[in-house]
């Protein structure tokens, strides 16, 4: 976290200098765009998310920061989830998720989603394509049957919307419904799991991570990373055989995750997109109490 501080830090008097460019080349931005991305990643019309050419973005890029993620991408990373460590304790964002569950790829499923980090809080509510949910609500260690974690759902369904539930965050509607469970959910469970898979395959003499270029998700600038594992299928010790990062620029999170099981980025896996995010509004115990928030 140190050292992308004072990369900051160093950068800072140059950004400024930089604006006066980009200003001048907004003129004929809208004349280059044919050229501009290499690759495109949607799956719905109202998400953007890109891999541009690097000569697009050069004269705004944060060069150190670039060659940090290219020498070290897992240390880059590892500064990363260092450095929300420090600076977000909460955040509202609208959550875009797709899935391969069994044989079938889901459709994209669009949630309102509250967050907390200590204690770990989340309220999710489906505005599109719901799930076996319409609502759900957990807080770390709060309801709880012996052992067993609960959340408070509301099913989904004309019929059924007026009913309010606990569910165990591990049982097998949770199971139904993603590939991760609610407790697994936020920017640093994601960074988390993207470091813990790739130390386990670099243990193992496999891990490809490299730093690819830079992207856009929703029109904010990223550095984005491929990483490869030795995937072999849903039943084996990785999650996928190839999974897109694209890292928020500014505040230096996951913004977006395409995970898939080929190399070729043909057969997706899930795709994960946080978008619209509001950072550190400020929650508190409140805002996460079914009485109070009409759960």
């Amino acid at each position: 976290m140190r050292l992308i501080g004072a990369i900051r830090k160093r950068n800072a008097n140059r950004n400024r200098r930089i604006v006066v460019g980009l200003l001048l080349c907004a003129a004929v931005g809208f004349q280059c765009q044919d050229a501009r991305p290499r690759a495109s990643y949607g799956g719905g019309d109202q998400i953007s998310i890109e891999v541009l050419s690097s000569a697009a973005l050069a004269s705004a890029s944060l060069d150190d920061m670039e060659n940090f993620a290219r020498r070290d991408p897992l240390g880059f990373l590892k500064e990363c989830r260092d450095h929300y460590n420090t600076t977000i304790r909460d955040y509202r964002c609208t959550f875009v998720k797709q899935e391969r569950i069994g044989d079938r790829l889901t459709p994209e499923e669009w949630t309102d989603v509250r967050f907390r980090e200590n204690p770990y809080s989340v309220d999710m509510k489906w505005v599109r394509n719901p799930g076996l949910a319409a609502r759900a609500l957990y807080v770390q260690g709060k309801w709880k049957n012996g052992d067993e974690e609960l959340a408070w759902v509301r099913p989904s369904g004309a019929l059924v919307s007026w009913m309010k539930l606990q569910q165990p965050i591990n049982g097998a509607l949770a199971k139904k419904s993603a590939r991760r469970t609610i407790d697994q959910f936020g920017f640093r469970n994601s960074l988390d799991l993207i470091i813990h898979f790739s130390e386990k395959a670099r243990q193992a003499g496999s891990l490809e991570l490299d730093y690819v270029g830079r992207g856009q998700v929703e029109g904010r600038p990223t550095f984005v990373f491929d990483r490869r594992l030795p995937y072999t299928g849903e039943d084996e010790p990785y999650p996928d055989r190839l999974l897109r990062i694209h890292i928020d620029r500014e505040w230096l999170v996951p913004t977006c995750c395409l995970s898939y099981a080929d190399d070729d980025a043909n057969e997706l896996l899930g795709k994960y997109v946080l978008k619209d995010v509001d950072m550190n509004p400020g929650y508190g115990d409140s805002d996460f109490d079914p009485d109070t928030i009409g759960f």
